[in-house]
């Protein structure tokens, strides 16, 4: 039976969207990986990977992936997106390339590619 990834890439969307650290950490296997490229270091095992993410929901404001296009192809999926991210009552749009491989029905390793350009500017 193949996995159903478009509908799980849904929740986890959804799951950021709305801040839920919970259901967010539900997608990922217990040894995954993380990693946003221009952002060292690289987050391993669950619990690094908690607490990026519970650092990163608690410093911004809210927080809407717009997937532009999403490839899937066998355990693996790609998708163009815009982040749109407010920090501080700011608005930042945020072009990003992410790359989410799949084990056992969860999110393995997950890198994004963008350009810290938006943060700094």
């Amino acid at each position: 039976m193949s996995q159903d990834y478009s509908a799980f890439m849904q929740v986890f969307i959804d799951a950021w969207c709305n801040k839920d650290l919970e259901t967010l950490m539900d997608c990922f296997t217990e040894d995954a990986e993380y990693n946003n490229v221009p952002m060292p270091p690289v987050n391993r095992g669950a619990a690094e990977i908690r607490a990026f993410i519970e650092g990163f929901l608690g410093s911004m404001d809210s927080i809407e992936f717009i997937v532009h296009r999403q490839v899937i192809n066998g355990n693996t999926v790609m998708n163009e997106r815009t982040d749109r991210i407010v920090l501080n009552g700011k608005q930042i749009e945020l072009p990003v390339m992410g790359v989410f491989e799949f084990r056992d029905g969860k999110i393995a390793r997950w890198w994004d590619y963008f350009d810290m350009g938006p943060f700094t500017g």
